[in-house]
């Protein structure tokens, strides 16, 4: 952490900010791009309801599950290493889907992309916060969580401009193109240092360092020692569920799976509502199950929904650093809840789009507070294990929420308003419990012993 204080902020930084906002952007538009294809594939394989949500819900799923299984994996054998491997698979599923002879094939191939966004998406965020010391922290896993969020709108823009014009299959292609720049950047990017330290590699780990310091400008003197720890103990699941962690990793899995559960199904539930229609649609008998794609008009409103989240990153993060994680969490979970009980009340469709843009935007806020304080509750050697853990189970509520969707939607889209209000209770009542203020914590590498006081005083 002195050497970090030291470093300063900088090109070093930046550089590595730079290649893991490729990742997410990469990883994120590979996720959202499934919920504008569905109606297209649809009129492709005339695909039924249970295949559609095959389809849906295995993405969400296996994204869910690769956080936990490669977490481990990355507290294990490294942050980067396991990044450059899964975006590499990424791609290479990825082009598979779009030549797909079958609707089975695609299938396969976005259980694939679904487990490599998985490991991607916590892995990259603990990475961008372990490179700057604790006083610069906030500001990677911010750009990290402006990309996952612009990517929503960039997807809706780049489909505005070229899905109906060149096919669903083309449209793939041109989203996976930014991959082949990943890959030639994440081959030149260097581990984690906080990692090596904790992994007791003190060469590699001295080799980083002085390489951020030249990229800073700065000399690391040479009477510097850095402290690494042989620590072999690292990505245990057990350590998350300790009595020190447990009552704070259980409600910031409740809050984030009620988040997700809200984001993925409004995902699944907007080019419903919008090729189907929402407003007065009460019973299945006012909606059809058709070939219907989505026009201009649709990806515009799209556009405009998906930006809401983008906006929310700086919202959430200046708030987040002005006055704390824990008041502006609670204040979140009150909008988000208020907002999902206006949509009972469905007076027109353009008053409904505004309530679903003031509710991703303050459920992205949410997420963005809990983003910031997983790296800062959780020491180095557990760091990637808990980020997975607690991604599972939002992941899972995304997934849940998927098929829950797709099956109440043409029963009565008001079924789907209710369950979006139970999650939005669940985040609530657990952002209401939660009493830890993690805003002036400093970076832990290693498990502490008990302590009576908080994560700022240990």
């Amino acid at each position: 952490e002195e050497v970090y204080e030291e470093l300063g902020l900088g090109k070093a930084q930046f550089l590595v900010w730079g290649t893991l906002v490729l990742v997410m952007l990469s990883d994120m538009s590979e996720l959202i791009v499934i919920s504008i294809l569905i109606p297209y594939l649809r009129c492709e394989w005339d695909l039924d309801i249970t295949f559609e949500i095959a389809i849906s819900c295995s993405v969400f799923f296996f994204y869910a599950l690769g956080g936990v299984l490669f977490g481990k994996l990355s507290d294990q054998h490294g942050r980067r290493q396991v990044i450059l491997i899964t975006t590499t698979v990424l791609l290479v599923a990825s082009l598979i889907s779009a030549f797909s002879p079958n609707k089975w094939v695609f299938l396969v191939t976005r259980v694939v992309v679904g487990l490599c966004i998985g490991a991607n998406l916590p892995t990259t965020i603990v990475f961008a916060s372990e490179v700057a010391s604790s006083k610069y922290k906030e500001y990677g896993v911010f750009f990290l969580l402006v990309t996952a969020n612009f990517s929503m709108m960039l997807i809706a823009i780049v489909a505005y401009i070229f899905l109906n014009a060149v096919g669903w299959r083309i449209f793939i292609i041109i989203v996976s193109l930014p991959l082949f720049v990943t890959l030639v950047c994440l081959v030149f990017m260097p581990e984690s240092p906080r990692f090596l330290v904790a992994s007791g590699r003190d060469e590699e780990a001295r080799a980083v360092i002085e390489k951020y310091f030249k990229w800073n400008g700065k000399t690391l003197p040479e009477t510097t020692v850095i402290k690494t720890h042989q620590n072999t103990e690292r990505g245990n699941i057990e350590d998350v569920l300790r009595p020190k962690y447990l009552k704070e990793t259980t409600l910031l899995s409740l809050m984030y799976f009620g988040n997700i559960f809200i984001i993925f199904g409004l995902v699944i539930f907007l080019p419903l509502a919008l090729t189907t229609g929402f407003c007065g649609a009460a019973d299945s008998s006012e909606l059809e199950h058709n070939c219907k794609k989505l026009d201009q008009g649709n990806l515009l409103d799209l556009i405009l929904i998906t930006a809401s989240s983008t906006l929310a990153c700086f919202f959430g993060v200046g708030i987040a650093k002005k006055i704390g994680r824990n008041c502006p969490m609670k204040s979140f979970g009150v909008c988000v809840f208020v907002l999902t009980l206006c949509l009972y009340k469905c007076i027109n469709p353009t008053l409904t789009k505004v309530i679903f843009f003031f509710i991703k935007f303050f459920t992205s806020a949410f997420n963005i507070i809990i983003w910031i304080i997983i790296p800062e509750l959780y020491p180095t050697v557990i760091r990637n294990t808990a980020t997975g853990f607690i991604n599972f189970w939002g992941k899972s509520g995304g997934a849940v929420s998927t098929a829950l969707v797709y099956v109440l939607y043409y029963i009565s889209p008001f079924l789907v308003v209710s369950i979006f209000v139970a999650a939005a209770l669940v985040s609530l009542v657990a952002a209401l419990i939660w009493n830890l203020e993690t805003r002036d914590a400093v970076f832990q590498e290693l498990i502490e012993e008990e302590t009576s006081g908080n994560v700022a005083d240990s």
